[in-house]
Order: structure tokens, then C-alpha cells, then sequence
């Protein structure tokens, strides 16, 4: 026994200290005196270029900010961002050598020349953004001809000019201008970084904008760069990178980049369930391309003789019973599934304590299910393109006052949206107004009242259709949308972008709302 506890020891012991050798990083004498003589560093920065890097009230973040503290914590260098300087300034002194360092940049040949880099910590995919609606491309090729955005002092200008002298490249001050000049068609395109574009988008509501395609370019690699005079820090910042594990790196990256959800909630299971969601869109994208370009290439040899042709419209007419019929069943699945997920919110609710994430799980259900109350009337309608609005808003109230419903308030809600139909595209953002507004009057129009009016009308005047809301509550203290920072008011100003719209606010005997829209 003595032997064996003896031998443990020492396997314990020796592991021990393999795992301490490993996570200590060695300088050498000449890198601790240079750490020593240099106790502070300032170092320049793109302030625009999120999830990497972000300068806001003194503040330096992203995910090159996490690899900052993490040499201030190794070296003992306090890392110190120079004030309200843009990436133009920063490069410009970089070339002069008034600034030693940057966190993180392209790892390009012409920065070579007066840089020194890292081995590359970060890559993200160069990639083409344009409008939803621009005609198909498959690569960077496809803009000859054409103008595109990229911002000042990008490596990606360097890629471009040098490859495609006929694409004429319009310069931006920031990521956030390039987009604007795309939204507003004063470009063909904006060529940048994935994760950066994405963030934007989302941050800001470029709701006309897609990923079109990736570039010939594939992956820019991000490493922290110094001046040539400064190649022993960049020595000792590799030293810190190495040192570092696959998972810290991980860490790092994905408090920017993943998907956050609030205390409570299960993120792994809910990431999962998008990713499926996700995937078998895609398939059924794919399903329905390849069905079309099969049945199009079948109808155009079927008019060479005029039988052929007979026997191509009686297929035709087959096909479309068929896809009707797919169609139907495609909004039924959708409703089911989004039904799934209005099923698991509720389980995850049951297991949650805290009023404010109940509260956040319960608007997120009824926003579901305003989604999910779309495919159903669509499965039980004949014309699949338009949906009956009447119908839909009259599902759409009646399971809100079953949420919200109070047997100590009388209130009543009137709708009138008769003959009116929309596209599916324009029913969703305005299904989610509706749900908002319905919702917020629920909980707040009628505090200390025991009876109620709500009014929603829907109709349509020369091609403009007006939608108006209406309760006899006691009123908004403000009539500027914008002003509210509340979720539910964010939505309503970023569901009537969607609709090419502005909410109106007005107070006429309590609260008023009035969208118009072709």
C-alpha cells in the first residue's frame, strides 16, 4: 500500500508540474528589461469596427480588447488606447512611427513593408453585401463594371484595385456609410468583413441587405501588429498568444460573436434547435430551386410540337395541384414547428423563478405565436399568396386576450378589416406591431380604470393601405417613437422600416398609432 500511495505522489507531483511549466511563459533577460523600461504603451485602433474592436466613452472593447487584458495580466504593460483617433490617423502614424502598435489588422504585403505582425490570432471571411433584391452574383467578378463601398484605409482596397482595375471602389469613411450607400443604391456593393457587416445589420437595421456572396479572397488574417523598431514586444506578445489555450481563445471570441440569451434559459438547446431550423430551410430552398429549373427546362421542350404541349400543360396543371398541396403543408410544418418552439419557452418557463425573465419569455410567446397565427391562416386559406387580414386579426386578438385577460376589466376590442389581403412578406412585421401594441395597452392603458376600448382598423384608399390603432387609455407621455428605449417600442420603429413606413403617434382621447403603406 505504501508503495502504491508512494507512486501516486509522484505521478501527481510530476503532472503537476508539466501543467505549471506549460502555462508559465518564459522571457528572456533582454524581453523583461525591455517590459521593465516600457510600463505603459499607447496604441491606436479602428473606434468602428465591431465585434473587433470599439471605442466608446473612454472605454476600448471587443475581441481584440480581451486580448489586450490578457497581455496587460502576463506583462504587467499598462495597454492604454489613444483618445478618439480613427483608423485613417492610426495607419498614417503607424508609416511615420508616432504610434508603436495596433491590436489588431490585416496581414497584408503592402503593410509588410513598415509592420511587423503576429502569427495571425483571428481570421474572418471577406464577403460581398448587396440589397435583397440585386440581381444574383457568384463572386467579385460578377461587379465589373460596378461600384462598390469599402471604408478608408481598408486592406481590402489594396485586394481590389490591384485585381479588378474596371470595378470603380467608392471610399467610406466607416463600415456603417459603406452599408448606408448600398441600402440607398448609391453603390452596387459593399466587400467586407463578415462578422463586421453582420454586426452592423443587425445593430442598425439594414433590413434591405444580404450576404450575397463570398470573395476569391476566402479569409482576412487579423494579427496584432508593431513598427519595425518594435519586433521584440511583437516577440513577447507571440509568447503570450502560444501560451494561450484553444478554449481561452474560444472565450474570447464568442462573448462577441455568439448569440447571447438572457439568465435562465438553456443556450446550448436553443442554439441547437435554430441551427435545425436553419438547415432544413435551406434544404427545402434548395428542394424547391432545383423542382423549378427541372420544370422550366421540361416546359420549353414540350413547345416544339403542339401534342407535346398538351402534355405538358396537363402536367403543369398536375404540378401546380402539387405544389399547392406542398405549399399548404410547408405553412402547416412551419406553424408546427414554431408551435414546438412557443412549447419549449413555455417548459423553460416553468423552471425559471425570476419576474423579469418570466416576463421577457412571455412577450417573446406572444411574438411567436403572432408568427405562427400567419402560416395557420394561410394552411386553412385557399389562396395561398395573400392572407385574409380580418381573419388573421381576429385570431391575433383573441389569443392576446387570452393572455392578458383581467375578470375585474371590462375591456372591449373592435376590429374592422374587411376585404383587406397581404403578402406574407408585409403580414409578419405588421402582425408583430399589432401584437406590441395590443400587448402594451393590455398592461399599462388601463391602470385604475375597470373599462376599456381598443379600435383596429385596416383599410385600403387608392392603393394605400392605413392601418390605425386606438385605445381610450390614459395616453403616452411622449408622441417621438424614437424617444422610447423600451424593447416593444424598438420593434414597432424597426417592424415599419419593414413596411417602408413610420409609426404616427397621436393622443385623441388616450393613445393613437397610424401606419400607411403601399
Amino acid at each position: 500500500m505504501n508503495i502504491r500511495r508512494t507512486l501516486f505522489l509522484f505521478i501527481t507531483t510530476f503532472l503537476m508540474g508539466v501543467i505549471s511549466v506549460q502555462s508559465q511563459i518564459i522571457f528572456t533577460e533582454e524581453e523583461k528589461t525591455w517590459i521593465n523600461e516600457h510600463p505603459v504603451i499607447n496604441f491606436g485602433y479602428d473606434s468602428n469596427w465591431p465585434p473587433f474592436e470599439l471605442y466608446e466613452n473612454g472605454n476600448y472593447t471587443g475581441i481584440a480588447g480581451g486580448y489586450i487584458q490578457i497581455i496587460k495580466k502576463h506583462t504587467g504593460i499598462d495597454m492604454m488606447p489613444i483618445p478618439n483617433i480613427t483608423w485613417n490617423e492610426t495607419v498614417e502614424k503607424l508609416k511615420t512611427g508616432e504610434i508603436k502598435i495596433v491590436p489588431i489588422a490585416g496581414i497584408t504585403a503592402e503593410r509588410k513593408e513598415y509592420l511587423e505582425f503576429t502569427k495571425p490570432y483571428l481570421s474572418d471571411p471577406l464577403v460581398i453585401f448587396t440589397k435583397k433584391e440585386a440581381p444574383f452574383i457568384s463572386g467579385i467578378s460578377d461587379l465589373d463594371g460596378k461600384k462598390i463601398s469599402v471604408p478608408k484605409g481598408y486592406s481590402s482596397i489594396e485586394f481590389i484595385k490591384n485585381d479588378y482595375p474596371n470595378i470603380e471602389v467608392v471610399v467610406s469613411e466607416t463600415v456603417k456609410e459603406c452599408l448606408l450607400s448600398v441600402s440607398t443604391s448609391r453603390t452596387d456593393a459593399f466587400v467586407g468583413s463578415l462578422s463586421v457587416g453582420s454586426y452592423y445589420i443587425n445593430e442598425f437595421g439594414f433590413a434591405n441587405i444580404k450576404v450575397a456572396s463570398p470573395t476569391r479572397y476566402e479569409y482576412l488574417e487579423l494579427g496584432l501588429a508593431v513598427t519595425k523598431d518594435w519586433e521584440i514586444f511583437r516577440d513577447i506578445v507571440q509568447k503570450v498568444f502560444d501560451n494561450l489555450t484553444k478554449e481561452q481563445h474560444n472565450t474570447i471570441k464568442n462573448e462577441w460573436i455568439s448569440v447571447r440569451y438572457d439568465h435562465g434559459v438553456n443556450k446550448e438547446k436553443i442554439k441547437n434547435y435554430v441551427i435545425y431550423s436553419v438547415v432544413g430551410f435551406l434544404v427545402v430552398f434548395l428542394g424547391f430551386y432545383i423542382w423549378n429549373s427541372t420544370l422550366r427546362k421540361q416546359i420549353q421542350n414540350r413547345k416544339k410540337a403542339e401534342l407535346e404541349l398538351n402534355n405538358s400543360l396537363e402536367l403543369i396543371q398536375q404540378k401546380n395541384i402539387e405544389k399547392d398541396v406542398l405549399l399548404k403543408e410547408i405553412h402547416h410544418r412551419v406553424k408546427n414547428n414554431l408551435q414546438i418552439v412557443h412549447s419549449l419557452l413555455n417548459m423553460q418557463s416553468r423552471e425559471v423563478i425570476n419576474k423579469d425573465t418570466l416576463m421577457i419569455l412571455a412577450e417573446g410567446k406572444a411574438r411567436i405565436k403572432a408568427m405562427a397565427l400567419v402560416h395557420q391562416v394561410l394552411y386553412q386559406s385557399d389562396d395561398l399568396s395573400k392572407v385574409d387580414i380580418n381573419s388573421y386579426v381576429e385570431s391575433l386578438k383573441e389569443s392576446i386576450i387570452n393572455i392578458n385577460h383581467d375578470s375585474t376589466k371590462d375591456i372591449k376590442v373592435f376590429t374592422n378589416a374587411n376585404d383587406i389581403s397581404l403578402e406574407l412578406e408585409k403580414v409578419i412585421p405588421l402582425g408583430l406591431i399589432l401584437n406590441e401594441l395590443l400587448t402594451n395597452s393590455y398592461k399599462h392603458a388601463f391602470k385604475g380604470r375597470d373599462v376599456g376600448e381598443i379600435h383596429i382598423t385596416i383599410r385600403k384608399e387608392n392603393n394605400i393601405h392605413f392601418f390605425e390603432y386606438k385605445d381610450n387609455g390614459v395616453g403616452m407621455e411622449s408622441l417621438d417613437i424614437l424617444g422610447y428605449k423600451s424593447l416593444g417600442m424598438r420593434l414597432i420603429s424597426r417592424l415599419s422600416n419593414q413596411l417602408n413606413t413610420q409609426a404616427i403617434l397621436k393622443r385623441e382621447n388616450g393613445f393613437m398609432a397610424v401606419f400607411s403603406f403601399k
